[in-house]
């Protein structure tokens, strides 16, 4: 970067610091989930992530003293803090010492203070004593604030959408009138008791119905026939937008939110294809070449980062060696005339530097398309073959 021409150096150290703080102040988002036992807690968590974070229970309580827990992949880490179950009538499987799941949370709050609070309710009991719940919640939110100082967002979450009349039409969505009426009167009756309270309403963000259930196989597989799963890309996308910014790029490799993940590759494709340029334009044919070489094969690597990859050139070359066929001769070709016009005077040097940054960008968007929006090889070759034809 130092080597570039001002201009194009200062836009590109910006656009360089900014990306960086996505990496270098990164953290694992935090999570608070509150709702009843039974409520679909742990089955949200496992939708969201496509993994088995947590067995799930199926009659009895099952998580027992609240706790921050982890869920790991690839390196990359999410902090939940989950409790028992709020104004449940047994007490779980697991034992904890506080004296309620309230004081449980709040003990763990006071420890790490989460960045997004999950409400959750069935959809059959949004409107099922359900006061209590929200006074539940507002003790937490005020606790939070008195404790840590901060005003952190709250989602309703309704679950199990699925089950509400008729019961016939487990999948979603549902082109049936009444199953669609039913959704949506459960929604707006969660949105009115969260809205009527002071002090959750003010930090309500929306009221998101949902389905969860999906079974995985003995590998850990998703199992695509028994795959009930609705509204959850919406939710992880609402989650992320609540996110602090240091937060951001965990949830968004281990929940696979590919707009975020586009927008961030996006920015380092364009970021990566001007700096090729500026390096492009300079008066020495051949020279510049290893660096172009360089820049391109790292702007892969963190394309294929932010899609949930390991960081290393592994990734970078299985994408450069599954679409090298079109993508090396075109390289080739690129690279002669950018030689050759630098031997021209006076306009030579920008219409080589105009060459490395367009053919680094295809490059780029076709990163993108393999890693983040998984088009198949001959897809992305084919994509490549026509910008480069373009």
């Amino acid at each position: 970067i130092e080597r570039l021409p001002e201009p194009v150096r200062d836009r590109i150290e910006d656009e360089v610091d900014e990306l960086l703080e996505f990496v270098q102040d990164r953290r694992p988002p935090r999570f608070m989930l509150v709702g009843r036992r039974g409520s679909g807690k742990s089955t949200l968590v496992n939708a969201i992530f496509e993994n088995q974070v947590q067995e799930v229970g199926s009659v009895d309580s099952q998580t027992g003293e609240a706790q921050w827990f982890e869920y790991e992949s690839e390196g990359e880490k999410i902090e939940i803090l989950d409790t028992r179950g709020t104004q449940e009538g047994t007490d779980p499987d697991e034992q904890d010492e506080a004296s309620s799941s309230v004081q449980s949370l709040k003990q763990e709050i006071q420890s790490k203070c989460p960045d997004v609070i999950m409400f959750m309710i069935k959809a059959k009991e949004v409107d099922s004593a359900v006061e209590g719940d929200i006074e539940i919640l507002e003790d937490l939110h005020n606790f939070i604030e008195d404790q840590k100082e901060r005003k952190v967002a709250v989602v309703g979450i309704i679950t199990q959408c699925d089950e509400l009349d008729p019961p016939y039409v487990r999948e979603l969505p549902t082109g049936n009138e009444e199953k669609k009426a039913n959704i949506e009167s459960a929604k707006q009756t969660l949105t009115r008791h969260l809205s009527s309270n002071n002090v959750v309403g003010r930090h309500l963000v929306e009221v998101v119905p949902t389905a969860a259930f999906v079974r995985f196989r003995a590998d850990g597989s998703i199992d695509e026939d028994h795959d009930y799963r609705w509204n959850i890309e919406h939710l992880t996308e609402l989650l992320l937008d609540e996110l602090p910014k240091k937060a951001k790029l965990d949830f968004a490799r281990l929940a696979k939110v590919r707009r975020f993940q586009r927008k961030i590759a996006r920015r380092i494709v364009d970021t990566c294809s001007a700096a090729a340029g500026g390096i492009g334009a300079q008066p020495i044919p051949i020279a510049d070449l290893p660096c172009i070489t360089s820049l391109q094969a790292a702007m892969v690597l963190c394309v294929a980062y932010v899609s949930g990859r390991k960081l290393s050139m592994g990734a970078a070359k299985e994408y450069l060696t599954a679409v090298g066929g079109n993508a090396g001769v075109a390289f080739g070709l690129r690279e002669g005339v950018r030689a050759v016009a630098k031997f021209v005077p006076g306009w030579g040097n920008a219409v080589s530097g105009g060459v490395a940054a367009a053919g680094t960008e295809v490059i780029g968007r076709g990163a993108i398309a393999y890693f983040i929006d998984d088009e198949s090889v001959d897809d992305v070759r084919e994509d490549i073959k026509s910008a480069e034809e373009a």
